[in-house]
């Protein structure tokens, strides 16, 4: 009997939506295409302040805090802003190193380093409350408290993975 009516399970498998089927190929090692990291899904933490003469070295993570993997590849965006969060200055110049895409899973983190040249050392600058960073592929910042001079450059590394990312 080669043309048989649709049966209950038939019916039922071929309401399920289409996020339900299988991919093709199935597996362990089936390829997954993620949506960047979007600053609403990331919680951004400065790991590491340190001074040196004439500029200041920070490590700064964003965590994944939500419960989706998701995808990073190049550099944030960087904004130093005053205390009405208007920005007094933005990364200018960026580490010859070449971003990777890489995924962060729930509760992983990736990390950048950021670079804050103080000039010539005798030059008084205002100080930024707020650190304005914007993941790559999103508009949206996320907000960190920080004590920054406004100095006269900012230098951003590439997104690298921190402890466990892939």
């Amino acid at each position: 009997m080669l043309h048989r009516p649709l049966t209950a399970l038939a019916v039922a498998l071929a309401a399920l939506p289409l996020a339900a089927t299988p991919p093709i190929g199935g597996g362990p090692h089936v390829l997954r295409v993620l949506r960047p990291c979007a600053a609403s899904q990331l919680r951004a933490a400065v790991a590491s302040n340190e001074g040196a003469t004439m500029h200041r070295e920070l490590r700064i993570t964003l965590t994944n805090a939500s419960a989706t993997a998701c995808a990073i590849d190049g550099y944030p965006a960087v904004r130093l802003l005053d205390a009405a969060k208007r920005a007094y200055i933005a990364a200018e110049t960026f580490s010859t190193e070449r971003p990777r895409e890489f995924t962060i899973g729930p509760g992983q983190a990736a990390a950048f380093g950021l670079r804050v040249a103080t000039g010539d050392g005798t030059t008084t600058y205002p100080t930024a409350a707020t650190l304005a960073i914007i993941p790559p592929g999103d508009v949206s910042p996320l907000l960190l408290a920080v004590e920054l001079p406004v100095a006269p450059a900012l230098d951003v590394t590439p997104l690298i993975p921190a402890s466990g990312a892939t």
